[in-house]
């Protein structure tokens, strides 16, 4: 067999391993762009993704201005907290857009 018959694929956007879903997306940042992974046990939701972005980048959720497609994504309020992302056509693979000031978490 020759080299070209194994190529390196993409890791696919979503995968389920037990009880755990890992969902993949883009996030753009401070002018660069970050891979993030979110690992939940059901579909994930806007507080899921909010504090995935607080750990990975420090921006905390109350400081956290999060686009897609060019719509704010109103995360913050109690109640869309547990809306999936989903509701808001962020699927695997899709892109968000992070603006915030890191602090001191």
């Amino acid at each position: 067999m020759n080299d070209q018959t194994f190529r390196k694929t993409p890791l696919p956007p979503t995968r389920v391993t037990g009880n755990h879903m890992y969902t993949k997306l883009q996030v753009h940042y401070g002018g660069d762009v970050h891979d993030l992974v979110l690992k939940t046990e059901k579909e994930p939701t806007c507080q899921d993704l909010g504090k995935a972005l607080e750990d990975a980048f420090r921006v905390s959720i109350n400081d956290q201005l999060i686009y897609y497609r060019g719509q704010r994504l109103h995360h913050q309020q109690s109640l869309s907290d547990d809306r999936p992302l989903s509701r808001y056509g962020i699927f695997p693979g899709n892109s968000v857009t992070l603006i915030g000031k890191r602090g001191l978490l």
